[in-house]
């Protein structure tokens, strides 16, 4: 580790709406204690193909404002050699051997603790409390996932993606050039999308059959879709090809 005295390695996804939220915390914690010997690198891996485009990892880097040191794992034969296989997750090394592990969003505190023990450190801390997130469930659209489709009906059941149009259920996505409904959790709801094309896709959306906004769809990527303290469903139509990896909700 060189002068370090502790390694913090953070197994992020860009487009995962878990790890763009665990990695404020992340950006916290390796901030203060980098003075004290605290080495951050956030470990990139991809959970979809086009994250593994160096290009768009770049892009969004620079878009989430990351300081920190990024390694790309695309292979995963890090994290296979870390015995994690799923992110976010958070380890800490001292001397090349993991002495905490963390899987998942939460923990904080606990992670800030252990921090503060191996660089024997006694003043005040960040976290007091535990952070609280939502923990919502993540819908998948691909089969890989084993994301659910249906045709579209009144009675929409959490966890299922209602179609109408034309479509096809890739690996990886939905592709769809029609419309779509889904149930809601949460206050805010993101997806994983991208244009089928290349060229920008214009989604028309609706919140409980009351329309909302039309959003631009470019490059793959995360983009916030809705913002609302009661919406219970929504509706997503477009007359271009549009490809949805995933729906997340806070």
């Amino acid at each position: 580790m060189n002068s370090e005295k502790l390694l913090l390695l953070d197994i992020f996804s860009y487009s995962c709406m878990n790890c763009v939220r665990s990695l404020e915390y992340i950006k916290k914690l390796g901030n203060k204690y980098k003075k004290y010997g605290l080495k951050t690198i956030i470990v990139h891996v991809p959970e979809w193909d086009f994250e593994k485009n160096k290009s768009n990892i770049h892009s969004q880097v620079k878009s989430q404002k990351i300081s920190f040191q990024v390694k790309n794992d695309s292979n995963k034969k890090l994290i296979k050699k870390l015995k994690v296989n799923f992110w976010p997750s958070q380890l800490l090394l001292k001397n090349n051997k993991v002495v905490y592990k963390h899987i998942g969003e939460g923990n904080y505190r606990i992670l800030e603790n252990n921090i503060r023990k191996h660089l024997e450190i006694k003043k005040s801390s960040i976290f007091h409390n535990e952070p609280k997130y939502s923990e919502f469930p993540t819908v998948y659209a691909g089969k890989r996932k084993k994301g659910k489709i249906k045709e579209i009906k009144n009675n929409l059941k959490f966890g299922i993606i209602y179609v109408d149009g034309k479509y096809r259920q890739n690996e990886e996505f939905l592709e769809i050039k029609g419309s779509l409904k889904i149930s809601t959790r949460g206050k805010i709801v993101n997806f994983v999308a991208e244009s089928g094309n290349k060229k920008p896709v214009i989604v028309n959306i609706k919140a409980d059959n009351r329309f909302t906004k039309n959003l631009k769809v470019n490059g793959p990527k995360l983009y916030r879709i809705a913002e609302s303290k009661s919406t219970k469903t929504l509706e997503l139509a477009t007359n271009k090809n549009l490809r949805i990896y995933s729906f997340s909700f806070e």
